[in-house]
């Protein structure tokens, strides 16, 4: 018997007409199997909806092939500084040749304060440039980056976006608590995922205005929850390569799954599961957008 695995999630936006009574709402899923690696051949006899537990009909499951804008924010503080050169670098460029086609990007960094150092449009090799140029240096502003990252994200419209995080958890400084930056980033609708470097010897609180290990353990654990992302976190720098690997091809293979919806039923009253009837699956729910 096949194993099924559900994913929910309580937000959904409108999409295109639907019968009387209903509705037609999407979401983007994504779909791993046991190992973590992308399922890329889901037909909708593989896929269920499930609306408050009543079974709902399928009116259309693809491959989400649609514009892909993506922020990218790498920790480029001081303490960051060998890893940036030795474990970082070359990954992350190696991921922005390899996102969807079409895709554009823009990157920040981190270090002393949030700065945009490549534009969206820009391409890998304005990129390559821009980030073998980059002297790590000062505290981690992560928090701070991610508010201005989102917002500029969310002031180009795009029909899919995300946000990549690549962040070690050093002494950093916001200006914004860590519940203030999950209430800003999620609403953006990006799917977030990060690579958190554990540090040693890092303090798991700090004064105010410092930024502490469990601070960036609950932003981006509950960034990635609520947006149908991922959190990895990795002892080593060394393991930056594969990770950033995985989330490329996990950006490469989303599916975009429209359904009938009870008309009017208010999103707080709203609660949806998504099975995939694959042995080992696991399923992400993204944040829908219309």
């Amino acid at each position: 018997m096949s194993l099924i695995l559900a994913a929910t999630v309580l937000l959904l936006a409108p999409a295109s007409p639907a019968p009387a009574g209903d509705e037609v709402r999407s979401l983007t899923v994504t779909v791993t199997d046991e190992k973590g690696a992308p399922i890329d051949s889901l037909a909708a006899q593989d896929i269920a909806v499930l609306e408050n537990g009543a079974a709902r009909t399928l009116t259309r499951v693809e491959k989400d092939e649609r514009p892909l804008r993506v922020a990218v924010v790498v920790d480029t503080s001081e303490p960051m500084g060998d890893h940036y050169r030795q474990q970082i670098l070359e990954p992350l460029l190696r991921l922005l040749s390899r996102l969807p086609k079409g895709s554009e990007f823009a990157v920040w960094t981190t270090g002393d304060r949030p700065n945009k150092v490549v534009d969206y449009g820009q391409g890998v090799t304005a990129a390559t440039k821009a980030l073998r140029r980059i002297f790590p240096t000062g505290g981690n502003t992560l928090l701070d980056a991610l508010v201005e990252a989102s917002r500029d994200l969310q002031s180009k419209e795009a029909a899919r976006s995300a946000i990549v995080v690549v962040t070690g958890t050093g002494a950093g400084f916001t200006n914004y608590s860590k519940e203030q930056v999950v209430d800003i980033v999620r609403p953006t609708g990006a799917t977030v995922l990060a690579a958190e470097i554990e540090e040693s010897g890092v303090e798991a609180s700090r004064g105010q205005g410092e930024v502490s290990r469990t601070d960036y353990d609950y932003t981006l654990a509950n960034l990635a929850d609520a947006t149908g992302g991922r959190r990895e976190t990795l002892l080593s720098a060394m393991g930056t390569g594969h990770t950033l690997d995985s989330f490329a091809g996990e950006l490469s293979s989303q599916y975009r799954v429209s359904f009938e919806s009870v008309a009017g039923l208010k999103d707080k009253d709203r609660k949806l599961e998504v099975k995939v009837a694959r042995p080992g699956a696991k399923v992400r729910i993204g944040v829908p957008r219309s």
